[in-house]
């Protein structure tokens, strides 16, 4: 264990050093780490899946972590009672989601991020800023714009995949994904 973590200390010193000194975002240190596991020579730390299959693997878990901070946000910010219901929605299905994820990544030896990215911090901070309409209006755009994308890389691991548990994974989470876009949508058209 203590191989392990100084091996991930070093390779955030490294990268951070490789870039600047500019410390990579919790996301991209993952991706990082999962990168330079197949070249360790601890058979402990060695990945067991592609490296595309990782990078997906940290997407789906930024993506979880955002969905689960915005729905807390939301359900302490808005007034409006089908948007607290879809944060409830949020927490529970990502939630349970990112539950099976950090299993599955953790059998597969895969470095998942403990926050969300940067690019979702910024969004994040930007809807803390708002409130009653504006805020509700903020949040359902986000919900819908980061639903589309997560939507994408699931079917296309879902289709793509090499790794039949992640791909397994993917497949199951796709109609979910696809219900939680037509409930955002649908509100969004309420609010009109």
């Amino acid at each position: 264990m203590k191989n392990l973590l100084f091996f991930l200390y070093s390779v955030a010193f490294t990268v951070m050093i490789a870039c600047n000194s500019q410390p990579k975002d919790a996301k991209e240190l993952a991706d990082s780490v999962n990168a330079t596991k197949d070249t360790t020579t601890n058979s402990g730390d060695i990945i067991t899946v592609r490296e595309n299959e990782a990078e997906f693997a940290t997407n789906a878990a930024d993506a979880g972590l955002a969905e689960i901070n915005f729905a807390n946000l939301a359900i302490s910010k808005t007034n409006n009672a089908d948007v607290k219901m879809y944060a409830n929605m949020m927490l529970k299905d990502h939630g349970a989601a990112n539950d099976e994820l950090t299993a599955l990544a953790k059998s597969k030896n895969i470095s998942l991020p403990v926050s969300m990215s940067s690019e979702h911090q910024k969004n994040r901070n930007e809807l803390a800023e708002k409130t009653g309409a504006d805020f509700d209006k903020k949040y359902l755009d986000l919900m819908e714009k980061d639903h589309v994308k997560v939507l994408a890389f699931m079917e296309h691991e879902a289709r793509e995949g090499t790794d039949p548990d992640l791909k397994a994974f993917a497949s199951k989470t796709v109609p979910v994904i696809n219900a939680h876009l037509n409930a955002v949508r649908k509100i969004k058209e309420k609010l009109k």
